[in-house]
């Protein structure tokens, strides 16, 4: 008997694969289904696309978001799209190392002509109310990084409403108590994915999304500093508890094409106030061993930590700093995951 799975091409009691026939690749509202059922029946999600494809930022954000794979198909066989190396089972993406393989062109060197894209993750809390609006947050952190001003929003791509705050709030009411995530897109190339979730707190908003700097840049002292004013203006504005800017390298679009990038690379954290409260943070032995500005009142401070030393590596800052704060208190001091 022919068994036709709902929403995949190909399944296994490991993962479910999914086959895109378009040149440019959006999140549609079939291949979010296809993401949602493999997140909820706990199975790897793989997306197959054609040689040459790409993935626009919300499929990306969307991928990561429920732990996906990326595989290519071409005349020559079936390649990671990461990585660009041969594989020859689903599986391989996950469990097979090593660069004893065949690689598909545009791998042996990073791309010239890509684009830096800053990434921000920020969650910010509320008190749950009539008044309480879901999406300021996301205008205001990518304004702050330098971003314009958001024009289209949706639930699935291609996006086709106007930016409402009050529209978005409506749609993250009626989604409660977890939202999926809402996408939304500005005519710059900013984009950022929007959710909301009760909380014994309130609500807690999350924006993740990128705003596109221009050409990759060589150095990341003008990075750090845009992240860390962005980080801070959002402290002054909204209640966060904790939220990190970063360095991707994306292609021109931007989006993600099968050519090799260069590592994502981590600029600043923002811990609010409650979370430092709850985290019983020692801020004088914070400023003394990383590089730190204590913003707001000393009743109610809120700290940005900015790793800005080249000679340290941005990576080795940041698993020092969450190896000293705690990885697990900062999940939970910030709230993540708590449904009332």
């Amino acid at each position: 008997m022919h068994v036709v799975h709902p929403v995949a091409d190909e399944w296994t009691e490991e993962y479910i694969a999914w086959a895109a026939q378009t040149r440019h690749v959006l999140l549609t509202a079939p291949l979010a289904t296809f993401l949602d059922v493999a997140v909820t029946d706990q199975l790897r999600p793989v997306l197959v696309t054609l040689d040459g494809a790409s993935l626009s930022p919300a499929v990306s954000l969307a991928l990561r978001r429920a732990g996906g794979h990326w595989a290519v198909r071409t005349d020559r066989g079936v390649f990671d799209g990461l990585s660009g190396y041969r594989i020859d089972a689903f599986e391989d993406l996950w469990r097979r190392s090593g660069t004893d393989r065949d690689r598909l062109p545009g791998y042996d060197q990073v791309t010239p002509d890509g684009v830096g894209v800053l990434m921000f993750d920020v969650y910010a809390h509320s008190r749950a109310g009539e008044s309480t609006t879901v999406g300021d947050l996301a205008q205001a952190t990518v304004s702050a990084l330098g971003g314009g001003d958001l024009a289209l929003w949706g639930p699935h791509e291609p996006l086709l409403e106007p930016w409402s705050v009050p529209a978005v709030t409506a749609a993250a009411r009626a989604g409660m108590p977890v939202t999926a995530a809402l996408h939304a897109w500005a005519p710059d190339g900013s984009f950022v994915d929007v959710s909301a979730a009760r909380t014994r707190h309130g609500v807690l908003e999350q924006a993740k999304g990128g705003v596109v700097l221009g050409t990759y840049p060589r150095h990341l002292d003008e990075p750090v500093e845009r992240a860390s004013d962005a980080l801070a203006a959002v402290a002054e504005r909204f209640r966060p508890t904790i939220g990190f800017v970063s360095l991707a390298h994306f292609d021109a679009g931007p989006s993600q094409t099968t050519t090799a990038k260069y590592p994502e690379a981590p600029l600043a954290v923002l811990i609010g106030p409650r979370a430092v409260y709850d985290l019983e943070l020692d801020l004088t032995d914070l400023v003394e061993r990383y590089d730190v500005s204590i913003l707001g009142s000393s009743r109610s401070p809120a700290v940005v930590v900015r790793f800005s030393d080249p000679d340290v590596g941005l990576w080795a800052q940041l698993l020092a700093f969450a190896y000293d704060v705690g990885a697990e208190r900062i999940a939970a001091a910030a709230g993540l995951g708590q449904e009332v």
